[in-house]
């Protein structure tokens, strides 16, 4: 009894295992296709992640929030189209790496709203 017990653990550790292996080589988009991330986001905007607020702003994903409180948020973040469409093709695995390495992600569209700095005047 005892050892049967033990191969259906080993069995259920090997499915998990080759789940999160799948899963890890999906990205944002393809999980949404399977109806991964269909959940409602319920946490506020100024709480959520960039990949969240794109979710719900850009792909519409639902929200407990207003479109118009998740828009706020974007824009003050500085986000754009591209930046979402980026972050939603980049695979997980991708994601974790970069985590692990230390890499951080910069490279962030910049808000064609936002202020330049202005160049003194040479005297």
């Amino acid at each position: 009894m005892a050892i049967a017990k033990h191969k259906q653990l080993k069995l259920s550790a090997l499915v998990a295992i080759i789940i999160a292996a799948t899963v890890s080589g999906c990205s944002s988009k393809q999980t949404q296709a399977l109806g991964l991330r269909s959940s409602t986001v319920s946490s506020t905007p100024q709480q959520m992640s960039n990949q969240e607020i794109c979710d719900v702003y850009v792909h519409g994903r639902n929200s407990v929030h207003t479109r118009f409180a998740v828009a706020s948020e974007w824009n003050r973040r500085g986000l754009s189209r591209d930046y979402c469409e980026e972050k939603n093709t980049e695979l997980f695995i991708t994601k974790a790496v970069k985590a692990l390495a230390g890499i951080s992600d910069k490279k962030k569209a910049e808000n064609t709203n936002a202020v330049k700095p202005v160049k003194p005047v040479a005297k």
